[in-house]
C-alpha cells in the first residue's frame, strides 16, 4: 500500500510536522490512521466496547471485509467508554484510497471516517497517550504481543522496537557476544529480570528481528544479590552479524526488560566461543533441555580434530577434498564405524551446512581394514572380507570460501569434528584426478554418474578471460577475416602452424593462436620462432580459466575483431593445402549466415566426423555422428549438404552467430558435447550447419591425453546426461 491507499503520506515525515498537534479525535466518527507497511494499517479512535477480533469493512465495502485485532483502554467519558487501537490487514477496494472503516461492536455497528493525511506511528503513539494516560503501559504491552503474532516485516519490526523504547525497563548488560559457524549467538552478561528457560526476545542489530533465547543463570559475588548473570544461545532465522548487535528485549513476569550490549563487550569468535561456554557449564543452573543446549553450544566445532580420542570404534579418514571453482565439493575417504554409532555427516562452514553420507558412494578400502584390525576398540568388529569403509561424496552447492569442517553426528552422544581444507580446482582436473584414483569398474557402474554429474551441470564458473598477449608480423584486429587456433594442456601447436604456414593461402591469413596458461610457456618460444621465420601475421594469447579447446576458442575470439571467423583445433591437421578457401567459399554462398565444417577422419583415414544427424522417431529420436569409423571411400560422391550440428574442431562461422549465442555453454567436461550443444544453440537461433564432404582434416585421437585411461569414457557419459537434461526435448521436436 502507497500513498493512494490512505490518501496520504504514509512516511514519517508527514507525521511528525503533526506530531505537535495531533490529538486522538474523541468524537466517535473520525479515527487516526498510520500505515505500518504495505499489508498493515493501524487505526486509533474511542467509540463503544469492542471486541478482541472483530470483522472490519474497507471503505464500507462488503466484499472487502477484513478481520482486525481491536486492543482498547477504559476511559471515564459515559458516552464514548471505550478507546481502541485496530491493526487492520489491508485490502484494496474499487473505491481507492482508504477513507473509512466500519467496524462492528458489541453494541452494533460502528463508522470511522480516516484523514487524508496519515499520521506517523510515533505521532499516532503520542495522541493515544494523550487520551489512555496510566493505562498506556499495558495497552503498549499488548500491542507488542500482537505485532510480534503478525508476520514479521521491518517495518513492523521497527513500530515493535519503538514501543519497546518507550515502555521497556532497563535490566542489565550484554558483556560477552560468541559468533558461531552455523548462526547462532553467544550472549553472557547479567540481569535481575531474566529466568532461565526458553524465551522469544527481539534483538536489535543493524535493524530489529525476532529470535529464540535459551537462557541459563549463575550467582555472581560481584551483584551482591541484587541481580545475577546468564549465559545463553540466541537463535534466528533472521540472525544477524554478532558485532552489530546492540540491545534486545525479553519479555519477563511483570513486563518487558530492554538489555543493552556494553560497550567494551568481549566479542568471540568461531573458534574462541565453545572454550567459553564449556567454562561457565559447570556454575549455571536451569531445565535440563537448558543446560543441554548450551552443552551443545560448548561442544561446537573449535577448531580441532575430536574423532581419534573417540572412546568408540568411530574413525575417519579425508584423502581428498577439492572445492570446484564455480560451484561444488568432492571429498574421497573413509569412516569406519562397525557398531554404527554415526547417524550423520555433515560438511560445515561459513554458514553453509550439507549432510554429504545420505548418497555417497561406497568403495572398498582394505588397506583401512588392515590398518585398523588390531585396534583394541575395532578387535572384534571388523570382518575381514568386509572392506567397504571408503566413500566418495559430492556436494552441488558451492563451498564458501570460509574454513570448513566435517560434523559427525552420533548417536547417543554430541558430535565429533574433523578439520576439512579442500583445495580450489577446475572441475576437469579435480574429477580427473579423483577419477585416476578408482577402480575402473566402479566408474562403469553409473553410480558417479548419478552423484556427480549434477554438480557438474550446475557448475557456473565464470568464462575464460584474456591474459598476456604478444603479436607479430603485421597483425592487426580489425581484419574482416580470422583463423582462430584452440589449444588445450595436451596440444602442441608448433606442427600446425607450420602447416598453416606452408600453404600459401592460410599464410596470408591473420592467425590467433589462443592457448590455456599451462602451456603458455612451452610453446610461446617456438610459436614467436615459427612466426618470425615464416613471417606470418600472428597474435597469441593466453587464456586464462581455460579448461579446453572451446574456453580457447572464446578467448581468440575476444582477441580479434574480424566479422568471419574460422575455428581449427590444434590436434586437427590440414590433409591438403586450400582447404580454408573451400570452406570460406561455401560459407560465401549461404550468404556467410552459416557455420561450415569439413569431414575429420583419422590418421588411418577412418572418418572420425562426417555431420551429426539425427536420427530415429519421436521420443527415440537422437543425435547420432554418421559414418564414425568408416572408412573414407564411404563418403565417395557425397555433396555438400546441411546437417543438424557442425563440429567446432574445423569450422568458418559468422562472429554475430557467436556472440548471439553466447559462447559455450559451460557444465560439460569434454569438448565434444560443448560443439554439439553449441551447433544445436545456433541452430535454434536461425543459422544453419553444413558439411563439406570433400574437405577432409586429419585429427590424431579425441582427447588430449590427460588423465586416466576410464576418463575420456567416463567424461562423455557425464556429458551426455547433462546434454539430454538440456536438449533431449528440443531434439525429438526437431527436424532433419
Amino acid at each position: 500500500m502507497h500513498n493512494q491507499t490512505s490518501g496520504t503520506r504514509d512516511d514519517d515525515e508527514g507525521g511528525e510536522a503533526l506530531s505537535e498537534r495531533l490529538r486522538l479525535p474523541v468524537d466517535g466518527e473520525t479515527a487516526l490512521a498510520t500505515v505500518l507497511d504495505e499489508d498493515l494499517v493501524l487505526i486509533a479512535g474511542v467509540g463503544g466496547s469492542l471486541p478482541h477480533s472483530t470483522t472490519v469493512l474497507i471503505n464500507g465495502d462488503p466484499a472487502a471485509g477484513v478481520e482486525a485485532v481491536i486492543l482498547g483502554w477504559r476511559r471515564p467519558s459515559q458516552d464514548l467508554p471505550s478507546g481502541f487501537i485496530a491493526l487492520i490487514p489491508y485490502v484494496k477496494t474499487s473505491k481507492g484510497r482508504l477513507g473509512s472503516v466500519v467496524m462492528r461492536g458489541h453494541s452494533g455497528a460502528m463508522r470511522y471516517a480516516l484523514p487524508r493525511r496519515s499520521a506517523s506511528f510515533e505521532a499516532c503513539l503520542q495522541a493515544v497517550v494523550g487520551d489512555a494516560g496510566s493505562g498506556f503501559a499495558a495497552l503498549a504491552d499488548e500491542l507488542m504481543e500482537a505485532l510480534l503474532g503478525l508476520p514479521e516485516s521491518a517495518r513492523r519490526m521497527r513500530a515493535f522496537s519503538i514501543l519497546a523504547r518507550a515502555v521497556a525497563k532497563p535490566d542489565g548488560i550484554v558483556e560477552m557476544i560468541g559468533d558461531f559457524e552455523d548462526g547462532e549467538i553467544y550472549l553472557q552478561g547479567w540481569s535481575a529480570g531474566i529466568a532461565h528457560g526458553a524465551s522469544r526476545i527481539v534483538a536489535l542489530g543493524d535493524k530489529p528481528y525476532r529470535a529464540e533465547f535459551t537462557t541459563a543463570v549463575f550467582s555472581r559475588d560481584d551483584l551482591e544479590g541484587r541481580a545475577h548473570g546468564f549465559a545463553g544461545v540466541l537463535t534466528s532465522a533472521d540472525v544477524q552479524d554478532a558485532s552489530t548487535l546492540q540491545r534486545f528485549y525479553i519479555r519477563a513476569q511483570d513486563g518487558w526488560r530492554a538489555i543493552d550490549v556494553y560497550d567494551r563487550r568481549l566479542l568471540l569468535g568461531p573458534r574462541e566461543a565453545p572454550t567459553h561456554v564449556r567454562a561457565i557449564l559447570p556454575r549455571v543452573r536451569g531445565a535440563s533441555e537448558v543446560v543441554h543446549a548450551l552443552q551443545r553450544a560448548g561442544h561446537r566445532y573449535d577448531g580441532r580434530e575430536t574423532v581419534s580420542s573417540l572412546p568408540l570404534p568411530v574413525r575417519i579418514g579425508i584423502d581428498m577434498a577439492t572445492s570446484i571453482t564455480g560451484g561444488g565439493l568432492f571429498i574421497s575417504g573413509w569412516l569406519l564405524d562397525p557398531e554404527n554409532h554415526v547417524r550423520s555427516i555433515t560438511v560445515k562452514g561459513g554458514g553453509h551446512a550439507e549432510r554429504v553420507d545420505a548418497d555417497w558412494t561406497r568403495r572398498p578400502r582394505p588397506d583401512v581394514t588392515n590398518a585398523f584390525s588390531a585396534e583394541p576398540l575395532f578387535v572384534g568388529w571388523l570382518l575381514p572380507d568386509n572392506h567397504m569403509h571408503g566413500f566418495l561424496a559430492a556436494s552441488a552447492k558451492q563451498a564458501p570460501d570460509a574454513p570448513l569442517h566435517i560434523e559427525i553426528e552420533l548417536k547417543d552422544r554430541l558430535p565429533a569434528y574433523v578439520p576439512l581444507n579442500p583445495s580450489r580446482s577446475p572441475a576437469r582436473h579435480a574429477l580427473s584426478r579423483l577419477i585416476g584414483s578408482l577402480d575402473p569398474q566402479l566408474t562403469a557402474t553409473g553410480v558417479l554418474e548419478q552423484q556427480f554429474a549434477p554438480v557438474i551441470q550446475s557448475i557456473n564458473r565464470e568464462g575464460p578471460v584474456q591474459g598476456e598477449r604478444r603479436d607479430h608480423g603485421n597483425f592487426t584486429p580489425d581484419s574482416g577475416f580470422a583463423l582462430v587456433v584452440g589449444v588445450d594442456e595436451g596440444a602442441d601447436p608448433g606442427v600446425l602452424l607450420a602447416l598453416l604456414a606452408l600453404d600459401p593461402e592460410t599464410r596470408k591469413v591473420p592467425i590467433v593462436i589462443a592457448a590455456p596458461a599451462a602451456v603458455a610457456d612451452r610453446v610461446t618460444g617456438e610459436i614467436g620462432r615459427l612466426a618470425g621465420f615464416y613471417g606470418l601475421d600472428l597474435r597469441f594469447v593466453i587464456a586464462e580459466g581455460a579448461d579446453d579447446i572451446c574456453d580457447a576458442f572464446e578467448v581468440g575470439v575476444a582477441a580479434t575483431n574480424a566479422d568471419t571467423l574460422a575455428f581449427l583445433s590444434s590436434a586437427v591437421m590440414p590433409r591438403d593445402k586450400g582447404w580454408l578457401t573451400r570452406l570460406e567459399r561455401a560459407h560465401r554462398v549461404r550468404a556467410g549466415k552459416a557455420i561450415v565444417s569439413p569431414t575429420i577422419v583419422f590418421e588411418d583415414e577412418s572418418i572420425r566426423w562426417a555431420g551429426t544427424w539425427i536420427d530415429g522417431e519421436g521420443s527415440e529420436r537422437a543425435l547420432v555422428d554418421r559414418y564414425v569409423g568408416y572408412p573414407l571411400a564411404a563418403l565417395a560422391g557425397a555433396q555438400a549438404m546441411e546437417v543438424t550440428a557442425a563440429t567446432v574442431e574445423c569450422c568458418i562461422l559468422p562472429r554475430a552467430a557467436f556472440v548471439a549465442a553466447g559462447g559455450f555453454t559451460r557444465g560439460y567436461l569434454g569438448t565434444a558435447a560443448k560443439s554439439l550443444d553449441f551447433g544445436l544453440k545456433l541452430k535454434l537461433a536461425g543459422t544453419p550447419s553444413v558439411w563439406i564432404p570433400d574437405v577432409q582434416m586429419v585429427a590424431a585421437d579425441e582427447g588430449s591425453g590427460l588423465g586416466p585411461a576410464h576418463w575420456p569414457p567416463f567424461a562423455r557419459r557425464v556429458d551426455r546426461l547433462a546434454f539430454d537434461r538440456r536438449w533431449s526435448l528440443a531434439v525429438a521436436n526437431m527436424r532433419n
